[in-house]
């Protein structure tokens, strides 16, 4: 017969406890939205930085530099893009396409500068804006 009045008190006061704690179903995903969030600005600030070192590599004549830098920032965008929406993640894979393209042509530097200079604006406008 006190098993199951202990039983009560025990699940109430859990109860309590959670509550008291703000762990609910909400509370836990909100941490790892906010988690997955904050992973995403530093992701973009990689692909910045990557896209920065690419634009100078390329300008300055070492074309093999400035391809091992633009790896660097396609695989960080690899990673971002499956957590923003469709649409953004497309428009940005044209512009890294269009960009490895110039790359392996010999684009002028002012072509690619332009291309990158679009990349990094869509990056700080769009994508950071999805990641708010």
């Amino acid at each position: 017969m006190r098993t199951a009045p202990m039983w009560i008190s025990l699940m109430l006061t859990a109860g309590v406890v959670t509550v008291g704690l703000g762990i609910d179903s909400a509370g836990w995903s909100g941490a790892a939205v906010a988690q997955k969030r904050s992973q995403g600005r530093e992701s973009v600030d990689r692909i910045v930085s990557s896209l920065r070192a690419v634009d100078t590599a390329y300008a300055s004549g070492n074309a093999a530099e400035a391809q091992t830098r633009f790896g660097e920032a396609r695989t960080a965008w690899n990673s971002l893009a499956p957590r923003i929406s469709a649409r953004e993640a497309r428009e940005q894979q044209l512009l890294f396409d269009s960009l490895d393209k110039e790359l392996t042509s010999g684009a002028p530097a002012t072509k690619v500068k332009s291309t990158i200079s679009g990349m990094i604006g869509e990056l700080h406008e769009d994508i950071e804006r999805e990641l708010r």
